[in-house]
Order: C-alpha cells, then structure tokens, then sequence
C-alpha cells in the first residue's frame, strides 16, 4: 500500500495538496496498469482486429504516459520520504514505461504493434501488476 507522508490539510481546499497528488499518482498507476494488461490480452490472444482492444490505441498511450509519470513520482516520492510503501521503482522501469509510450505513438492502429511492445508489456505488468491486488486485498 502506498502512503503519503505529512498530510496536513491546508484549509484552501477539498483536499489537502498531498492528498491530491496521491490521488493523482493511484488514478495514473491504477489506470495504466489496467491498459497495459488489456493491451497484453489483447496481444496474447492474437486477434489483428484494433476493435478487439478492450481500449482505444489513443486512450492507451495517454494511460501508459500517466503510467510513466506515476511510476516516476513513485520513485521521486520515495526517495524524498514523501511516499512510503509500494514496489520499488528504478531507472530500467522508468525507461521501459518511457519506451513503450514512444512505441506506442508510433504504431498505427490496424497493423500488428511493434514486437518489443509485448516484452515491454509483459515486464511492467510482472513487476507492478499485481500492485492492485495487494491494495484491495487490505
């Protein structure tokens, strides 16, 4: 479980800052995770159809984009002390989340996605996927 340290409300708002990234960072990673493994379902079951994708390819590269901005706050967050908890984000992670975007916005929806897209996939949803399951399990 993700936490946030020092989490003061301030009085200006519905929610304090720090909340707000929190909810900012779960709406990036949760989503993304869910994209990334509808892009692998959809990739493992070998359908060339872009109808079959449970997400629309633009929808899907602007997740993994909030993906990839979530796991570096995730990163940053933690090595400030601002966030506690969570799978441990490093650098391969970052670049892997970041490459995928790029093949991503390269590829043309109607034709088979770039091979290193289900690699790419794969290891992301390895590492972090199960992230959600361990959250709702508590």
């Amino acid at each position: 479980m993700i936490t946030m340290t020092g989490c003061e409300p301030d009085g200006d708002d519905e929610f304090p800052p720090t909340i707000l990234r929190l909810m900012r960072w779960g709406e990036g990673f949760f989503e993304g995770i869910a994209c990334l493994e509808a892009l692998g379902h959809w990739i493992n079951s070998g359908s060339s159809s872009v109808a079959d994708l449970a997400v629309d390819p633009s929808t899907l590269s602007s997740r993994v984009e909030a993906f990839e901005r979530a796991l570096s706050e995730l990163k940053e967050g933690v090595a400030s002390g601002q966030m506690e908890g969570g799978p441990p984000v490093d650098d391969d992670d970052l670049a892997r989340a970041h490459h995928l975007k790029r093949l991503l916005d390269v590829w043309a929806p109607g034709s088979e996605p770039p091979s290193e897209v289900k690699t790419l996939v794969e290891r992301l949803i390895t590492k972090f996927g199960d992230e959600q399951e361990r959250t709702d399990d508590q």
